[in-house]
């Protein structure tokens, strides 16, 4: 009796640990305001038993000196968008941002995760800095991280990601509106259809589509 009270018990506590990470999450999820930084975002499963093919993240506005790790035998994208106000310095002017990364033409079964890295400068703020996570499968089916909690702390569809910032003093953080993509526009930042080769990187120019998300 003793045995199958235990039994149950770590069922359930296996079942709600494995609910908590059934969404995109960022790994590590702490960092410090203004300082280099690298997250790895990790994605658990597939799509209702389906494997997964290709993942994108966009970049968050503010954050820059983005940098994806290469993983092997996926192909990388980088999309450049414009920046909403151009940066001047002593080599010239920059004109242009990573607006997201795409890897494609791997494969994820739904029994197994996969981390998709980044390099970068968070930005100079304190509070969460979400990133929008959009993961297809061969099934043709998406599963789009992006839901944002409004002003109650509720979330509503499937949670995008999230780094807490805060600066090196602090342990605390205070709320943030930094929701917005590196272009200041929608989230039609790439054309997963460009990124071409085998374990290749592609720049992919400003100005390029994310194919429509159903």
């Amino acid at each position: 009796m003793k045995f199958t009270i235990l039994a149950t018990v770590v069922s359930t506590l296996l079942i709600a640990a494995s609910s908590v990470e059934a969404h995109v999450t960022a790994n590590p999820s702490a960092g410090v305001s203004g300082s280099y930084f690298q997250s790895n975002f990790r994605v658990p499963h597939g799509c209702d038993g389906n494997s997964t093919d290709m993942v994108i993240v966009e970049i968050p506005k503010g954050v820059t000196s983005v940098k994806p790790r290469a993983l092997y035998p996926w192909n990388t994208a980088i999309n450049m968008v414009a920046l909403d106000t151009p940066i001047t310095t002593s080599t010239g002017v920059i004109n242009t941002t990573v607006g997201s990364v795409t890897w494609s033409n791997g494969l994820i079964l739904d029994s197994m995760y996969e981390d998709f890295g980044l390099q970068f400068k968070l930005p100079v703020m304190e509070g969460p800095l979400y990133w929008r996570v959009y993961q297809h499968c061969v099934n043709n089916a998406w599963n789009n991280w992006t839901a944002i909690p409004d002003s109650t702390g509720k979330t509503t569809g499937e949670p995008a990601a999230v780094i807490n910032v805060a600066n090196a003093t602090t342990s605390t953080t205070t709320p943030s509106d930094n929701t917005t993509s590196s272009s200041g526009k929608t989230s039609a930042a790439i054309s997963f259809s460009q990124a071409l080769g085998f374990g290749h990187v592609v720049f992919v120019g400003a100005g390029a589509l994310l194919m429509a998300m159903i």
